[in-house]
């Protein structure tokens, strides 16, 4: 029998895929959509919707029995690093590089040993890679996680690997450390990473400047290797000029001169929790 506080962990996971479905979706929805959508049972989903409507995060509209975010909705988090989202840089660069490259454009973090996409702009290209706000992936086997792991100091990476090879059933995807360390050195220094994967998936990431208070961010381009391979410069540069105005504002912002390096301690959130922890 599931505990109160299994439930409650449930209930809260819930409502904030539900939040992550109006930013993927852009539209409004009924509770059927959102139910077959993320598979949860109609009953919970209209609880969940009802709850948060009167909570003054969602509207619903009574004669087409459809819900839509609030400005409430709007606003979450709005006050974190104001000069950079709310209307800032990093958002714009986004939907800059996507109008401009007809790209899959992902803003992501890490977080308990996941990669996690924050932000995902679709591009309008019939060939555009599918990905989604929430999405998560290895750490260890993502261009953009290997990026962010790159940026932490060697004594956090090796305790991240250890951890993520004792999880790791498949012997395959087991990780030497020092060979590790050695191609991250070359990633620390660079700042950005070009991937051709025969998965079926190119990317080129770029890490973002580190500030106060602000969590570890890559903005990447995913796409089919082709054009990886023959837009792959390109791209590269068109991320580093869009970062390169960030890291401008960062400094102004910060008062103190941009450190290319960003070699940081790593943060206790990142190393608490296994990525194959889920509470749906």
């Amino acid at each position: 029998m599931a505990t109160s506080a299994s439930r409650t962990i449930k209930s809260a996971h819930r409502v904030l895929e539900i939040l992550e479905y109006f930013d993927q979706d852009r539209r409004v929805a009924t509770v059927m959509e959102m139910s077959r959508t993320l598979n949860y049972p109609q009953s919970s989903t209209s609880e969940l919707l009802r709850c948060l409507t009167r909570l003054g995060y969602l509207h619903y509209n009574r004669v087409r029995r459809t819900y839509s975010p609030t400005a409430r909705v709007a606003l979450l988090g709005a006050w974190v690093k104001p000069s950079l989202f709310r209307g800032g840089p990093v958002l714009s660069a986004i939907d800059e590089i996507a109008k401009m490259t007809g790209e899959t454009v992902l803003l992501s973090t890490s977080s308990n040993y996941v990669l996690q996409h924050l932000h995902v702009i679709h591009g309008n290209n019939e060939h555009a890679l599918d990905a989604h706000a929430g999405d998560q992936l290895s750490i260890l086997h993502s261009t953009q996680g290997r990026l962010l792991l790159s940026s932490y100091r060697n004594e956090g990476i090796r305790s991240a690997v250890h951890r993520l090879n004792a999880e790791e059933t498949d012997l395959s995807r087991h990780v030497r450390v020092a060979e590790l360390l050695s191609e991250f050195a070359v990633l620390r220094e660079k700042g950005w990473s070009i991937d051709q994967n025969p998965d079926g998936v190119g990317c080129v990431a770029v890490l973002l400047p580190f500030g106060r208070n602000m969590d570890r961010l890559t903005v990447s381009v995913i796409a089919q290797p082709s054009v990886i391979a023959e837009r792959g410069q390109e791209i590269l540069d068109l991320l580093l000029s869009r970062k390169s105005s960030i890291a401008a504002l960062h400094q102004e912002e910060e008062g103190v001169e941009q450190d290319n390096s960003n070699v940081v301690k790593m943060p206790e959130t990142i190393k608490i929790a296994s990525y194959r922890r889920h509470f749906a």
